[in-house]
């Protein structure tokens, strides 16, 4: 999909921006801090709108997130609280209208990566996401109270259900839409098993990867969280391991390696069997999420981009299709990842 030609109303509009600079130089002046002369540098797209103003703080980047997507202001202000030092410490938080200003942190990890492979870093990463998961894990009723979206294992069938009613993406499934159709009671079977197997729902970044890690006083702080969701934990691991196989050649040693060391903090509550069963089911069900967060993107856009949004939703839930089939073929789901 283009995105070149495709904006998002903020910054095209004086009196909206006038009140993005007065809001912003009202969170500085908070802290005795001040905007200084320079123009601020706009980045508009789709699914948010983000601006780099310089200040006697330094950079300072204002992020507005697209109408649908206004609670991830209130979710970063939020997780600032419950796991301070796992993302950036917000300079000002607007939950109403979903605008959030934060320091400058400088490159992200994966700028700063010698090598792009390097799967040492990534265990790094996906250990230290994974506890703050855990973290999390007693915080999901405060979450759904921001209006963070409800992905838990009992959620996905209706979810389903609104994705094969809707014309635009049944279309652009094809024969594929009878193929869940006729797979849904495995497709059940596994969320009832995924539900089942104990491990406590938490906040799914939905979209983890180096590019959206940055590294500060020697910890790991993770950014951009516009598509989370609360759901099975263990759907974070499917984009982390959809890039190292697919797009850094890993193999499956390798892939194994990186799943443990995002499962390891949860081993001292849960058998490593029960452990990668749920991550290879979980690794599966993911596309829903991913479904959803392309579903709920764009809304300002939806005309102009509906067609290769259904596309992009209908590629996702072939991919669940191939997963499931293969679960029910087999009569298990212990064995394999379910995601290449």
């Amino acid at each position: 999909m283009d995105f070149t030609d495709l904006r998002l109303s903020l910054w095209d509009e004086s009196e909206q921006r006038d009140a993005v600079h007065s809001w912003v130089e009202a969170c500085l002046a908070e802290r005795g801090e001040r905007l200084l002369a320079d123009p601020p540098r706009v980045r508009v797209r789709p699914w948010s709108t983000t601006a780099r103003f310089a200040s006697t703080a330094g950079p300072v980047w204002f992020k507005a997130s697209a109408p649908g997507g206004e609670y991830e202001a209130a979710l970063h202000g939020a997780l600032h609280t419950w796991v301070p030092g796992r993302v950036l410490a917000p300079l000002g938080v607007d939950v109403k209208r979903g605008w959030s200003l934060l320091p400058d942190a400088g490159s992200t990890l994966r700028e700063q990566m010698a090598s792009i492979d390097d799967f040492a870093v990534w265990e790094a990463v996906l250990g230290a996401y994974s506890e703050t998961q855990r973290t999390l894990a007693g915080r999901v009723r405060d979450l759904l109270a921001l209006d963070v979206p409800d992905l838990r294992p009992a959620a996905l069938g209706h979810l389903m259900d609104g994705f094969l009613a809707d014309p635009g993406v049944a279309g652009a499934l094809g024969d594929a839409a009878d193929l869940l159709i006729s797979h849904r009671s495995v497709f059940d079977a596994e969320c009832k098993a995924l539900d089942d197997a104990g491990v406590p729902p938490s906040l799914d970044h939905s979209d983890l990867h180096v590019g959206n890690v940055f590294v500060l006083d020697g910890g790991y702080r993770f950014a951009d969280w516009g598509d989370a969701v609360v759901s099975h934990p263990f759907f974070s691991l499917l984009v982390p391991l959809r890039i190292a196989v697919r797009e850094l050649g890993a193999g499956p040693r390798t892939e194994q390696r990186l799943c443990d060391a995002y499962l390891e903090p949860w081993t001292a509550a849960h058998p490593v069997r029960t452990l990668r069963a749920a991550a290879a089911r979980a690794t599966r069900l993911a596309a829903l999420s991913r479904s959803l967060a392309w579903s709920r993107a764009f809304p300002e856009l939806r005309s102009a981009v509906a067609a290769g949004q259904h596309e992009e939703i209908a590629a996702l839930l072939r991919r669940l299709i191939a997963g499931i089939a293969t679960a029910g073929a087999a009569g298990s789901t212990e064995g394999g990842d379910g995601i290449r």
